[in-house]
């Protein structure tokens, strides 16, 4: 056998791409699927369930007569910064097309809007700045001259909503809300559609500035965890060809340690085993090797701080309370709508009225799961122990 250790093909920092990624066609399908009725898009799923990969993986793989630009807006403060955002986001995807309509449709813009370059870092233009909400309303109408159908995915667009919010600017907030529904529902905006996608939920960010009827219309696709199935051949395309070996067995007891499976903590779990086994000089994996890797995960608090510090930042005041729902099933492994009602009544956080909005928000962004009726579990074992390290005494009610 070679003594040179061949390492697993994991990636756990950026979104996962080309071989790192298991690409899962039944939601491939669903999604053109909804494109094709005319639908706009919402990704619905919990941090870490791999949505940027996804959409990466729809960009790049779009079928004939579609261009598709997979775009992360959450560097966007302002609103006039989002509507430049995405009138360039546009121009830069019909920009990709070779149809020939797109090029006459683009070469009328460079003229109109005195546009020097396009490119990936942006747009140039040669004079000042223009009007970009009022624009959008007539650039987008003339997509339907072209043959191309333009897919436009805002990643962590909830984010760029919920900052806007909190900076005092909300009504700059319902204001895009506003004009995005609008350009959605015009019967002239065709050929185009827009996916909403982000690591807080937008849902609870829209409800949290009383506007849900502003995103009623999206439609809503689940990427949710791995199957058994999935796990199976995500395991073996990260290992083929490296020298740490699954067996069967050990990729069954590998998802019954993970529960939850995340095509993340999978990566996580890997990168682990792998240097475990490299560590030991035994290439084929064991089951105290998976025990092991997952108190190492563990201790790497970066792979989870962020989960707390988004539902601190999103949820600022609430969290006191939300937290206590947490910690309260960490340290008992469950926790009942009863015992939930109890802390939702307490004058310390009165929220006897909505109590349940925030469990489902905690299910909705992942960290809880529905277990029998009326009680509620951490969805990842990582995440329930993860709380209890960092709140280690808790006196409960």
């Amino acid at each position: 056998m070679s003594t040179e250790w061949k390492y697993p093909k994991t990636i756990t920092g950026d979104a996962a791409t080309g071989e790192r990624y298991l690409k899962r066609s039944r939601i491939n399908e669903e999604f053109w699927r909804e494109v094709e009725k005319g639908n706009h898009i919402l990704f619905v799923a919990p941090r870490r369930v791999g949505k940027t990969s996804v959409m990466k993986d729809l960009e790049e793989n779009c079928p004939d007569g579609y261009a598709c630009i997979y775009q992360n807006i959450e560097g966007v403060k302002t609103r006039n910064e989002f509507y430049r955002r995405l009138f360039e986001i546009i121009l830069q995807c019909v920009h990709r097309s070779k149809i020939q309509k797109t090029k006459d449709l683009l070469a009328k813009w460079f003229a109109k809007y005195k546009i020097s370059e396009v490119s990936k870092s942006g747009i140039k233009f040669s004079e000042n700045e223009i009007d970009y909400e009022g624009e959008l309303r007539n650039i987008i109408p003339e997509l339907v001259d072209t043959d191309v159908h333009t897919v436009i995915f805002l990643d962590e667009f909830a984010e760029v909503i919920n900052k806007l919010n909190k900076q005092n600017m909300q009504q700059d907030a319902v204001d895009i809300l506003h004009t995005m529904r609008e350009i959605r529902a015009d019967a002239d905006f065709k050929n185009f559609t827009i996916v909403y996608a982000g690591s807080i939920g937008l849902q609870f960010v829209i409800k949290s500035i009383d506007r849900p009827k502003l995103i009623n219309d999206l439609h809503p696709i689940e990427t949710g965890p791995l199957s058994i199935k999935e796990m199976h051949e995500l395991v073996h395309q990260l290992t083929n060809d490296a020298t740490i070996n699954f067996s069967e067995s050990t990729v069954v007891y590998l998802a019954q340690k993970l529960k939850h499976l995340l095509p993340y903590y999978v990566q996580l779990m890997i990168e682990d085993i792998d240097v475990i086994a490299k560590e030991n000089a035994k290439p084929y994996v064991a089951d105290e090797m998976i025990d092991e890797a997952f108190e190492r995960v563990l201790k790497k608090n970066k792979n989870f701080d962020d989960w707390l510090v988004r539902l601190r930042d999103y949820q600022a005041e609430q969290f006191p309370f939300i937290n206590e729902i947490l910690k309260t099933c960490a340290h008992n492994g469950k926790i009942t709508v009863q015992e939930i009602y109890n802390l939702a009544i307490d004058e310390k956080h009165n929220r006897k009225d909505d109590y349940m909005d925030y469990v489902e928000e905690l299910i909705n962004d992942g960290y809880i799961v529905e277990e029998g009726k009326n009680m509620y579990r951490f969805i990842s074992p990582f995440l329930q122990q993860f709380w209890i390290n960092k709140y280690p005494i808790h006196h409960g009610r």
